[in-house]
């Protein structure tokens, strides 16, 4: 079971994109669509955490953190999602284990190591094969999609350092943060887009999607890490770029060349590399496992 949750956990962040995308051709646009979904999720959860305030105490900076932090994860990569190349965007998140290297040297005082040092260069090499195609790496050849991937990723990397140094907040008051950070990060997006017109059986389907597919997936996530080693979970956690990448082939026609794929190889070796460092337990946010351990 833990292992079959995983799966479909991964699946259903790796296939995000397609009802991003039919929200977006719907009418519920970008912006708009990340403040509604999260919304419709920060509210229940922000009242649950209120009743439970006198738990909030002492952790007002973790609190800020991951509102700042998380809410952006979350909304610059469901943005690059909407309108970027599904792999590309999935692979350039990915560089989040290798961000969390230097965030642990600066902020925690962490050697880097070998295996650090190995996951850099490996990252780096695979980046410049998806950004550039083997056509020779330029900045260039960056658009907004990749700078929002980018960003994304460094933003998890360090939201994950605030959490190791505050390991006593609670998991539901670290989501309520996360998703009123979408919330309020969404807001001066959608100042800059039409207010969306949605037809009426598109709000139940909104509905459905945030708490059966958003609120779903992160449960089944957590349900599956919390119940097997890590180095098992961390095996299985690419799954969610393969799935991203068959379903962006089959759905959208979106086929990754050689090198890409050989780029997206390195990358998630870096990945692993240095998820499977850490014997803590991981820490889930926006669906994607890192580590609470040695990053």
């Amino acid at each position: 079971m833990p292992i079959i949750a995983l799966l479909v956990g991964s699946s259903l962040w790796g296939v995000l994109w397609w009802p991003l995308r039919h929200f977006n051709a719907a009418g519920l646009r970008g912006a708009w669509l990340i403040l509604a979904v999260y919304l419709l999720l920060a509210i229940p959860a922000g009242l649950w955490s209120w009743h439970r305030r006198h738990e909030l105490r002492q952790h007002g900076r973790t609190l800020v953190g991951l509102l700042i932090l998380g809410g952006w994860t979350n909304v610059a990569f469901m943005l690059a999602l909407v309108h970027g190349e599904v792999i590309r965007i999935l692979l350039l998140f990915y560089l989040s284990p290798v961000w969390a290297i230097f965030a642990a040297r600066i902020f925690l005082k962490e050697a880097i190591g070998w295996r650090g040092g190995l996951a850099v260069l490996l990252a780096v090499g695979g980046s410049a094969l998806v950004v550039s195609n083997g056509q020779g790496f330029s900045l260039a050849d960056m658009d907004m999609n990749d700078l929002l991937a980018i960003s994304s990723g460094l933003a998890f990397a360090l939201s994950n350092v605030i959490l190791r140094a505050d390991t006593a907040l609670g998991d539901v008051h670290r989501a309520t943060a996360v998703w009123w950070g979408c919330v309020l990060i969404a807001l001066p997006f959608a100042f800059f887009q039409y207010l969306p017109a949605l037809p009426l059986p598109e709000y139940g389907y909104l509905l459905a999607f945030s708490w059966l597919w958003i609120a779903g997936a992160t449960v089944a996530v957590q349900f599956g890490v919390a119940r097997m080693p890590v180095s098992v979970s961390a095996v299985i956690m690419p799954f969610e770029v393969i799935v991203g990448a068959l379903s962006a082939w089959w759905l959208a026609g979106e086929a990754p060349t050689l090198l890409e794929l050989f780029g997206g190889t390195l990358i998630l070796a870096a990945a692993l590399l240095q998820i499977t460092r850490s014997q803590g337990h991981p820490i889930l946010l926006g669906g994607v496992e890192m580590e609470k351990g040695e990053l």
